[in-house]
Order: C-alpha cells, then sequence, then structure tokens
C-alpha cells in the first residue's frame, strides 16, 4: 500500500507540476495581451491627443491670420478716407496708432502658440510677414501724414517683403501638413 500511495504521489506531483506550468503560461499570456491591448490604448490616445493639439495649433493661427487680415483692412479704409479728406489728420493719426498696438498685440500672439516642430518654420514666416506689414503700415502713416515719397516707396517696398514671406510661409506650412488624403 505504501507504494502505490508512493505512485499516486509521485503521478499527482507531476500533475500537479503540469498544471502548474499551465498556469504560469496563461498567466504569461493573459500578461502580454493585457500589455498589447494597453500599448494599443496608449497609442491611439497618443495620436489623437495630437490631433487635438494639432487641430488647436490650427485653429490658433488662423485667429491671428484672421485678426491681422481684418486689422490690415480697417487700416487700409483709415488710409483710404484720409486721402480722400473724409477724415481729419488726427483722428487718422489716431486710429493710426490704434492699428499699430493692435498689430504689435497680433505678432505678439504667435510667441504664445504651442507649435509642432514641422510648423516652425512656417510660424516664423508668418511672423516675420506680420512684422513686415506692421513696418510697411508705419512707414504708411508717415507718408500719409507727412506726404513722405521716400516713406511711400519703403511703405511700398516692405508690404513687398511681408507678401513673400506670407507666401514662403504659406508653402512650408502646406508642406508640413503633408499629403491631403482624399
Amino acid at each position: 500500500m505504501l507504494d502505490q500511495d508512493k505512485k499516486h504521489n509521485r503521478k499527482t506531483d507531476k500533475n500537479f507540476k503540469k498544471r502548474k506550468n499551465r498556469n504560469y503560461v496563461t498567466y504569461a499570456v493573459i500578461l502580454m495581451g493585457v500589455a498589447i491591448v494597453g500599448f494599443t490604448i496608449f497609442l491611439v490616445y497618443s495620436g489623437d491627443q495630437t490631433k487635438i493639439r494639432g487641430e488647436a495649433f490650427g485653429k490658433a493661427l488662423e485667429f491671428i491670420q484672421d485678426d491681422l487680415k481684418k486689422t490690415t483692412q480697417t487700416f487700409h479704409t483709415s488710409v483710404s478716407m484720409f486721402k480722400e479728406e473724409n477724415m481729419s489728420k488726427k483722428e487718422f493719426f489716431e486710429r493710426a496708432k490704434i492699428h499699430e498696438d493692435a498689430l504689435t498685440k497680433i505678432i505678439l500672439r504667435y510667441d504664445g502658440l504651442q507649435i509642432p516642430k514641422s510648423f516652425a518654420s512656417a510660424v516664423e514666416l508668418f511672423k516675420l510677414s506680420s512684422e513686415a506689414q506692421l513696418d510697411s503700415d508705419i512707414q504708411m502713416i508717415e507718408c500719409v501724414l507727412n506726404n513722405n515719397d521716400a516713406a511711400c516707396i519703403r511703405s511700398d517696398s516692405l508690404w513687398q517683403e511681408s507678401f513673400e514671406y506670407e507666401m514662403a510661409a504659406l508653402s512650408k506650412f502646406k508642406l508640413a501638413q503633408g499629403p491631403v488624403n482624399p
């Protein structure tokens, strides 16, 4: 009977070890599955966060560009009104000062953007374009208020520079966006 108990114990030990080994394998497979699912969720979440940050950056840049455009259009309307003598010199000067302050604040907003690396050069060019626009407008104020031909020429030259920076910025921006999916 003792021999039979030893045989049974050995057989039970082998079965126990087999079950124990199967449990380890099962736990390892489950752990690997959980790790794969967790990693996949992390990648999807990370991708979603990147997309959200990218969209926020795009919207913020769009708002800056829209505000710049509106401010510049308003200024050029004031220039036209002054040239047509529908506005006093004092009123034009006041509007010009407001425009200069507004444009300076808009330019400072570029520094507050959270810029993805691939868009950094495009944003730098947009900022340079805005700064050249401000310089052009300052020269335009001098040109209009004092009938200064040299300031008019500098204003036109700076406006052209602003335009060239803008075109280069748009090109870099489109390049950084990558291919558009249909």
